[in-house]
């Protein structure tokens, strides 16, 4: 089928920062046929959505997630890192059921779908229940299965996530991209992470890893093996093969000689998590000087409470201008960069911008709510004002998964009081233990 979308205003993301005012867009079989002037294709369709007072721009990128943690949303909040994950995250996960982490990433993705998110990258366990929600869903997913090389002594897991890799490579519509998930290097050792980018380049698969996260983690592996996490990496031979670095807010100069030796991949920027919990803030301006690609995403629920990619926008513009303390240090068309042609670039994808011959996910945001008038500048509102609520569709691989608010893929409401029935459960096992019982 063919549809066409036309909007007060259609933000491209193209390389020239083109507007049209008001604007259309014309897609089929998933791919963008048209973008215009809202009067620039007549071609016949089989629907035309008319959404006046709606800003129509690129479906929003997530880089790093861990959607399965919806379920954890809330818990053991304002605990610092090596205390939350050890004490509270791990414990809790060991209970969870494959069924639980399919339940967690089709809640996540109702949150996503609904604010603006067209395709996340994911680092959990049970990933076959991941892809299988992630494939139900409609969403694009970049899936790997965290690794821990202490854990995995004889590549068992590695082994497993490279048949996970074969096996789903041809499945989803071609949605869903296996990626190798070794978790950090604190949890996985040089020689480790060496037979994880032996088997990534053998295969042809990209990397997703958690790299310079917090102060505590560049002291422990400064203490252990006089390197830096992102000299660590580059030594077993990751930065050879794309390269998706989460967090990376320790990053400093002095990791520029390897960083700049990545053959593909990036940083991704998870700004609100590292808020929350005291780990710093991403050197944005560092790494556009050594051209180092940067996109955006949340981290999972249980560390930023909301998946929802406006308000990373935001803060990530916020926690720029404060950190070098100049308000055009990061721009609201950065923000919006970073959100979609940034991340894009990070994960290999050709999206995250309209253009003719581009996929055709994108997404429109209401303009007439209060918050969002008047309209000195489109981008701004996007980016200052919006938030997720305010998107009434999201478009992925060209299939409409939210029209007028309505998801439509499946039974949001359903899964909704699945997951409050879960997280009850959960929260009494929790509960009952500590206390004995």
């Amino acid at each position: 089928m063919r549809y066409r979308l036309i909007g007060d205003y259609v933000l491209t993301m193209d390389d020239h920062a083109t507007i049209h005012h008001p604007g259309q867009v014309t897609w089929e079989d998933g791919v963008i046929l048209s973008v215009g002037p809202g009067d620039s294709d007549h071609s016949p369709v089989d629907q035309e959505i008319y959404a006046p007072d709606h800003l129509v721009l690129p479906g929003l990128l997530n880089g790093h997630n861990h959607a399965a943690m919806s379920l954890l949303r809330g818990m053991a909040d304002d605990s610092p890192l090596e205390e939350w994950l050890r004490q509270h995250i791990w414990p809790v996960e060991a209970k969870l059921t494959p069924d639980d982490i399919y339940l967690g990433t089709l809640l996540a993705a109702a949150e996503m779908i609904r604010s603006g998110t067209v395709g996340f990258a994911d680092m959990y366990f049970e990933v076959d229940r991941v892809a299988e929600a992630v494939r139900d869903s409609g969403l694009r997913g970049w899936i790997s299965r965290g690794l821990v090389g202490f854990d995995d002594p004889g590549e068992e897991k590695l082994a497993w996530s490279r048949e996970f890799a074969r096996r789903w490579r041809e499945r989803g519509d071609g949605r869903i991209v296996p990626m190798l998930g070794p978790h950090a290097p604190y949890t996985c050792p040089p020689a480790y992470l060496e037979k994880v980018a032996e088997a990534a380049r053998a295969d042809g698969l990209a990397v997703h890893i958690h790299l310079s996260e917090s102060p505590q983690e560049v002291r422990d592996m400064m203490r252990l093996y006089g390197k830096s996490p992102i000299q660590i990496a580059y030594d077993a031979g990751l930065f050879s093969v794309p390269t998706l670095i989460a967090h990376g807010v320790q990053i400093t100069e002095a990791d520029m000689p390897w960083l700049t030796r990545l053959t593909g991949g990036g940083v991704i920027a998870c700004p609100v998590s590292n808020a929350k919990l005291g780990n710093g803030i991403m050197p944005y301006r560092l790494l556009q000087e050594h051209r180092i690609p940067v996109g955006l995403g949340t981290d999972g629920a249980a560390s930023t409470n909301t998946l929802d990619m406006f308000q990373e926008m935001k803060a990530m513009a916020w926690m720029q201008k404060l950190q070098n303390q100049r308000p055009d240090a990061f721009t609201a068309y950065q923000a919006l960069w970073a959100a979609t042609r940034g991340t894009a670039a990070v994960l290999g994808h050709p999206g995250g911008q309209l253009t003719p011959g581009a996929p055709a996910d994108l997404i429109a945001v209401r303009g007439r709510s209060d918050h969002m008038v008047p309209e000195w500048d489109p981008v701004a509102n996007v980016v200052y004002a919006a938030v997720g609520a305010d998107v009434d569709y999201t478009v992925v691989n060209g299939e409409i998964l939210l029209a007028d608010g309505i998801i439509t893929r499946f039974d949001e409401m359903a899964v909704i009081k699945e997951a409050r029935d879960r997280g009850a459960a959960l929260k009494w096992l929790v509960e009952g233990e500590s206390h004995g019982i």
